[in-house]
């Protein structure tokens, strides 16, 4: 009998620590943290789309593109302050959120 009542503890126990890795495994996003997600989604969009692009035309005509290159980075280097700077907060939010789910 006391086998039984052993093995019902254990269980419960289990049991307990399974909801615990559940709820640590377990990512939610506020509102604010969507809508900065999608915010900075065409950003980066645009982005990764303007590199592309340099490198294309670039690579692709040389010289015609050589004469505009100074323009044509400094409006990538315009565009990828505010985006290194969203996607540092972004992951910032999300080492705290993994910081604080293991400290419970």
């Amino acid at each position: 009998m006391a086998e039984i009542d052993d093995l019902r503890e254990a269980l419960a126990e289990t049991r307990v620590e399974l909801e615990r890795v559940k709820i640590r495994a377990t990512t939610t996003l506020s509102g604010s943290e969507f809508l900065t997600l999608i915010m900075l989604a065409p950003l980066v969009a645009a982005f990764i789309i303007l590199g592309i692009i340099i490198v294309w035309k670039t690579t692709s005509n040389p010289s015609a593109v050589a004469p505009h290159l100074d323009i044509i980075l400094v409006a990538f280097a315009i565009i990828a302050t505010p985006t290194t700077a969203g996607l540092a907060a972004i992951t910032a939010r999300f080492a705290n959120e993994k910081r604080k789910g293991d400290e419970d």
